[in-house]
């Protein structure tokens, strides 16, 4: 059940990618930066801990995918509102 599989750049699924995106936008009008940026690293990371299993191989990668793309609008407004900070 359990493999040695590691999740790489090709298994992500863009199109899932961007949707996240959008709605990390979104949620930036409605949460603060640092909340999003823990919910898009725990959902990344539920998706990348599930991949090493077979059997929900293809939910993880799309979990994985959402976690990214939620991950770079958070990162950013973190940025920059660290910088606003000075």
């Amino acid at each position: 059940m359990w493999t040695v599989a590691k999740l790489e750049v090709e298994d992500l699924r863009w199109s899932w990618v961007v949707i996240a995106v959008a709605a990390g936008l979104l949620g930036l009008l409605v949460l603060p930066p640092i909340y999003l940026f823990f919910l898009a690293a725990v959902i990344g990371f539920a998706g990348m801990s599930m991949f090493s299993t077979r059997t929900h191989r293809a939910s993880a990668t799309t979990f994985a995918s959402i976690g990214l793309g939620m991950l770079i609008p958070a990162a950013a407004a973190l940025v920059l509102q660290g910088i606003n900070s000075l």
